[in-house]
């Protein structure tokens, strides 16, 4: 009596549920979810889920075009052969990889919590692997840079239980000042003065009527709502970057 797998294409077996046990070698989630000894702190879980996509980049590329355009490439090892990569579909992803990103720690001192699907963290990170059917060697540089763009991409691919600004509120300008240059290679080129008027180039409504705002006696700044800054960002990319591709 023939198998039902042995009446399956091989494309079919690597696909399905069970291709780890079949056809392909399981992706080391394990390895990949691996979390420091040390507690995390605001700081160190944004560092932990950039190094998480970081490695999950190793398996998983979505597509940005073409007839693929937005499924995911997964690569494995194969069992009897070098790799074995398959197109699926994001839901069918969050089936054959429903593993979850679990993390706790205190922030401004309120316990926080991110639990979340690793295929759900690889799609909304900043840092993720994306794949092109055409080439993308024609596209020019951006024809001009702002570092407070950088910061919004940053921000704005954030899961929302770990991004630390207040969308549409006051927030104190040293937690902006640092979140500013968090991922800067030389932070000493960046005064805090500097840092307000690169936000008042782009985000004009940051900008102070008279006096700055203090809230409790603290500095603060105004950050617009969410959605103002995703409009805001989308703008700016249509205009420098029209080939650029944004994800929140």
């Amino acid at each position: 009596m023939t198998s039902i797998s042995n009446n399956l294409t091989f494309q079919q077996q690597k696909e399905m549920s069970n291709a780890n046990t079949t056809v392909c070698e399981p992706i080391p989630f394990d390895n990949i979810l691996q979390q420091p000894t040390a507690r995390f702190t605001p700081k160190s879980v944004r560092r932990y889920l950039w190094q998480v996509v970081e490695r999950l980049n190793h398996y998983f590329q979505i597509w940005m075009d073409g007839p693929n355009m937005c499924k995911l490439r997964v690569l494995r090892n194969g069992r009897t052969t070098a790799q074995v990569a398959v197109n699926l579909s994001v839901w069918r992803a969050k089936q054959l990889f429903p593993r979850m990103v679990c993390c706790k720690w205190v922030e401004a001192g309120k316990k926080k919590t991110l639990f979340r699907n690793v295929i759900d963290l690889f799609l909304q990170a900043r840092n993720r692997k994306e794949i092109y059917h055409e080439s993308q060697a024609f596209i020019s540089s951006p024809l001009q840079h702002s570092h407070v763009v950088e910061w919004l991409k940053t921000q704005l691919a954030l899961p929302e239980e770990c991004c630390s600004v207040k969308w549409g509120g006051l927030n104190t300008r040293q937690l902006l000042y640092d979140s500013f240059v968090e991922d800067m290679p030389h932070p000493e080129d960046f005064s805090p003065k500097r840092i307000s008027q690169e936000f008042y180039k782009l985000l004009p409504s940051c900008h102070p009527h008279g006096k700055r705002v203090r809230r409790m006696g603290v500095a603060s700044m105004y950050i617009p709502t969410r959605e103002r800054c995703q409009m805001v960002l989308e703008r700016w990319t249509q205009k420098y970057q029209p080939h650029g591709h944004l994800h929140f």
